[in-house]
């Protein structure tokens, strides 16, 4: 594992220097949980505080390290907020690479690598939501200002089951974000075409209070495998976007 994780890294800095520095047409780093093919400039950054149930929170931090190459890092913790014990997982790497940053025809494109899974099982010590892993993704402005659509796969490297055929490792991803002035709306489907797991669905709206900040609602799993989910979960987010 860490010598695939090492060939990732190395293999996104050596592409990351054929990169075209080109000025992005949406600085957003990605919807509620799925990334956007438009990245951060050199010298941005973003900062999420995902606040879940029981208390938990996920800390993401995601930096422009070079124009066309995003670094950041994900940190879930357990009961942090409340009387449970806390409980931290390893930190995870997210690495995004931007191959095309979009003209007024060709949507944008991005290669990256994120390793946070989500809902954290302390009987099978696994996420339920696997992570992404591998990911190809697109973002185009369509119809509307500031209306983007996103869309991609992404190939999930954490899966050591040996009945795991490929088919269940690879999954699709679509969303949407519209942001008509300081209110956003997102929307987005997740594992699509997923064999071992259905596809979910998640929506959110957002409000930016401040210049760079921004206070998220989120919506978590209305649906699974086409059907409403009795265990829909909400979360609030808190959101920075800054440069230095």
């Amino acid at each position: 594992m860490k010598i695939k994780f090492l060939a990732v890294v190395l293999g996104l800095i050596v592409l990351s220097s054929g990169v075209k520095a080109l000025e992005g047409i949406d600085s957003t780093e990605r919807l509620i949980f799925i990334p956007k093919a438009c990245g951060l400039n050199y010298g941005e950054y973003n900062i999420n505080f995902r606040i879940y149930d029981e208390g938990g929170m996920l800390t993401r931090a995601v930096f422009g390290v070079i124009q066309g190459l995003q670094v950041g890092f994900s940190w879930d913790i357990e009961c942090l907020i409340g009387t449970e014990t806390a409980m931290g997982q390893d930190p995870e790497l997210y690495l995004k690479l931007d191959l095309f940053r979009g003209s007024r025809l060709i949507p944008a494109m991005s290669f990256g690598y994120d390793a946070q899974g989500y809902q954290w099982n302390r009987k099978t010590e696994k996420y339920d939501s696997p992570p992404l892993g591998l990911f190809f993704a697109m973002s185009k402005e369509l119809i509307l200002k500031n209306f983007y659509l996103t869309g991609g796969a992404g190939y999930d490297t954490e899966d050591d089951n040996p009945d795991s055929s490929s088919t269940d490792k690879v999954n699709g991803f679509a969303g949407f974000n519209f942001k008509p002035s300081k209110f956003s709306l997102y929307g987005e489907a997740m594992n699509i075409g997923r064999g071992s797991d259905g596809s979910r669905m998640n929506a959110g709206a957002a409000y930016e209070i401040a210049e760079g900040l921004q206070f998220m609602l989120s919506f978590e799993n209305i649906s699974k495998s086409g059907e409403i989910n009795k265990e829909q979960q909400r979360t609030f987010s808190i959101l920075y976007r800054g440069a230095f």
